[in-house]
Order: C-alpha cells, then structure tokens, then sequence
C-alpha cells in the first residue's frame, strides 16, 4: 500500500454533474473516504462538479486548445503527470470509453492496467468499450471489469469472455432521506415527476410529455415537474408551447438535491430508451416513492417488481406508456400497495450491502 496500511484508491470521471455515472463515482467516493480505510482521490477530465464528492480532487477541465486534438494531447500529458503524482493503488475508471485513438494512449502509456478496474454503465457497451479486439485483450487483463446491471453483463459477455467481469450495481446512500427533508417545501397539489439529462435522443423527454398530455393527470392538472439540464432544453419548451401545456408541465432545471421533489411526488417516470442500471428509480423507490418505467434493455426489469413497487411498461410502447402513468393515478389499491413496497424492494441497492462487493473486489479490510 501506498500509505503504510491504508489503501489509495483514484476515481477517474469526465466530471461529477449531470449522469448516472457520475453520480456513482461521487457516491462511491463518499463511501471509501466514511470508512476512514480508505485514502481517495479523484480526476475529473472535464470539470463540472455539482455531486457531493469526498477526497482530494484534481480538476483538469481548465485545459484547453483551439484544436481539438492538440487539447486531447495536451490533458493526456496533464494525466500522465496528475496520475505519476497520484500513485494510487487502485484506479477506478468511470469515463466515458469510445475514443480509440485517446484510449490506446491512455492505456499503453499513461496507466497500470493490473491496478485498473474498469466500469460499463451503459447497455451501449461500446461507450465505455472501445470497439476493437484490442481493447478486449487489454481490458481482460485489468483488476476488473465491472458492470452495473446483469443485463449488461451478459452484453459483454457476448462480445469477449473475459475473466475479470464483474457485477456490481450502483447504490443509494441513505442521506438522501435526510436530503429529501431538507428543504421544507409544500407544494399544494399533486405532482409526478421525471428526472434526467434533457438529451432525447436517450431520456425522450419530448415523447413523454406528448405521451402525458392526453392522460388522467393531464386532463385532471396534476402537473409534470422536469428536473434536468442539457441540450433539448429548447426544443422541450417549444412543444410545451406548441402544445398549450405551460401550466401543467414545468421544467424547473437541474436540482442539486432533487430529493423533495422525488419523495413529495405521486409517482417518478423514466421514458428513457436505454440505461444501465437507472439510479434515479433505485433513489425514488428507497424514498417511498413509485415508479412507472419502460422495460429497456437493461436495469429497470432488475429493479421493478411489476405491480408491487411499481408498473414495468412494454419497451417504448408510449401508449402503453400513456395508460401505465393512468392506472398508477387512478387505480388507488395498487397504488397503495406499490407505496407500501417499495423502500424494502431496494435494500439490496442500499450503501451497506454494495460497498462490500467493492471493499472485497480491492481487498479493503
């Protein structure tokens, strides 16, 4: 170990805002530096830092250059000499992986791969698995490569049977109910909510609100709160306009603690077309709230049980989709029965029981 006895763990991110992954990191950042077993640092590629995140932060989103490549270049010199300074004993890698030219730089010159574990958090495996054999080979001969859904694992599976994969899914830690209390807002009627980045290519934020105008809770004003930011920002206000529904569907931006808004809500909604191992179900569901998602390709299937937390709707079949969001607020026995299921539905998700699959992984004691 690099610090007598206490192991060093580097936490490699593009940023800490904004995704799933990145959300993981800054939790599991959290959970190795709380043990007090565990020194932590972390690398951010990109900058942005709005998730609460523990250890020592080497932020290189300040590098630029007016050619693209000649900044690729420049941040990976920055990284070899931030990851030489580092000398951790483990690196966690929770980038974004779908550059081939970035990514052979980065592992024939600048890391370790034996103290490298590497993590999929997408169904597109091929974001975070540079397409080519190559890689295949390198990353077989990493500490691990770990996913975050079963149906992930059986992805990769199919592409190269590697001997390292692992399956660790992502957690929720328990101060999100302090969280969720935090702010003292009342908000004086019913609401449902949808969390996520505004990208509808993956989130389809503009199919879900053409999907909520013509349902129950439309038609009955319980409104649609939008929490999020990015790019289709615009184009979600314009069908919003189009549509005549500016007083029932509000994009109220990114929250830094979306917890009251989730906990206070009738019901959540992911219409994403892909995930991973979606967190914002896992989050709603350990705070008492239902959910209403499509089945896609990976994770929602592993954390709804049809009925019981929640209702697991038809991948992107919007009409069902439409009438899925209508029996969750008008079928009040089920709705009753999926509220009172759904904290215990998630305690194998919870902090505890998902740190010491990472704690055994790295030999923390």
């Amino acid at each position: 170990m690099t610090n007598g006895n206490i192991p060093h763990v580097c936490i490699l991110v593009d940023c800490l805002t904004g995704g799933g992954a990145e959300k993981a990191a800054s939790l599991l950042s959290k959970s190795f530096y709380e043990t007090k077993k565990v020194k932590v640092s972390i690398v951010s590629m990109q900058g942005g830092i709005d998730y609460d995140f523990k250890g020592e932060l080497y932020n290189l989103g300040g590098i630029k250059h007016n050619i693209p490549f000649f900044k690729t270049i420049k941040k990976l010199f920055q990284l070899k000499k931030v990851y030489k300074q580092i000398n951790a004993d483990f690196y966690l890698d929770f980038r974004v992986k779908n550059n081939v030219f970035r990514e052979l730089i980065f592992h024939l010159f600048i890391t370790d791969l034996k103290k490298t574990v590497l993590t999929i958090h997408s169904y597109r495996v091929y974001n975070y698995l540079p397409q080519h054999i190559i890689f295949y080979r390198l990353y077989n001969k990493a500490k691990a490569v770990v996913v975050v859904s079963k149906g992930i694992y059986f992805e990769v599976k199919k592409l190269y049977d590697f001997k390292n994969l692992i399956y660790i899914p992502n957690f929720y830690n328990k101060d999100i109910i302090v969280k969720s209390q935090q702010i003292k807002k009342t908000f004086d009627k019913p609401f449902i909510v949808a969390v996520g980045r505004l990208k509808n290519e993956v989130k389809q934020f503009d199919k879900l609100i053409l999907a909520y105008k013509d349902t129950y809770a439309a038609k009955h004003k319980i409104p649609l709160y939008i929490l999020g930011r990015g790019e289709d920002k615009k184009v979600l206000e314009h069908i919003i306009l189009d549509h005549k529904l500016n007083d029932i569907v509000k994009l109220l931006g990114f929250k830094k603690n979306p917890y009251p808004y989730i906990a206070q809500s009738e019901f959540l909604i992911l219409s994403s077309k892909i995930e991973g191992m979606p967190m914002v179900l896992v989050e709603s569901l350990a705070l008492g709230t239902p959910v209403v998602s499509f089945n896609c390709k990976t994770g929602p299937s592993e954390i709804i049980n049809h009925n019981e937390n929640g209702i697991l709707v038809e991948d992107q079949d919007f009409i069902a989709f439409k009438n899925a969001m209508d029996i969750m607020c008008s079928n009040k026995e089920l709705y009753v029965n999926c509220k009172a299921n759904s904290k215990a539905s998630v305690c194998k998700y919870s902090n505890d029981a998902v740190y010491n699959k990472w704690a055994k992984l790295l030999h923390i004691y």
